[in-house]
């Protein structure tokens, strides 16, 4: 007796585990962010780029030879950044308002809201 109450009370909680899954998915939006470097050393081929939020990675990927890249990984709100190790950005250009240098010149912040950005070019140092 006590098996026909075990059964749907456990199929019960599953469903509802299941359904709380998929809320939270439709509140999850990517940040997907595009463009391409402009560089003089080679070396930058081997550095990987990153989006980063609150110092979490979120996405990396190595830049192509031509210097182009795409970027994409979770985002839900917030200021991101476009990420470099030991690259310094000299300048930028873009249609999205409210994106800019760093202090350290080492990353390209994008304002809260903005889950999709292309870079025309991101000229180095």
């Amino acid at each position: 007796m006590k098996l026909g109450f075990k059964i749907p009370a456990i199929l019960c909680v599953l469903s509802l585990l299941l359904l709380q899954c998929k809320d939270d998915e439709a509140n999850i939006f990517r940040a997907y962010v595009e463009g391409k470097f402009t560089y003089s050393d080679g070396k930058f081929l081997e550095e990987r780029i990153h989006l980063v939020v609150n110092k979490k990675i979120i996405a990396e990927s190595f830049p192509k030879e031509s210097g182009s890249f795409v970027l994409a990984g979770p985002y839900d709100k917030g200021v991101y950044k476009l990420q470099l190790k030991d690259f310094k950005i000299k300048s930028f250009s873009t249609d999205t308002q409210g994106c800019k240098i760093s202090n350290d010149s080492l990353s390209i912040e994008i304002p809260d809201g903005v889950t999709y950005v292309i870079f025309n070019d991101i000229t180095l140092k």
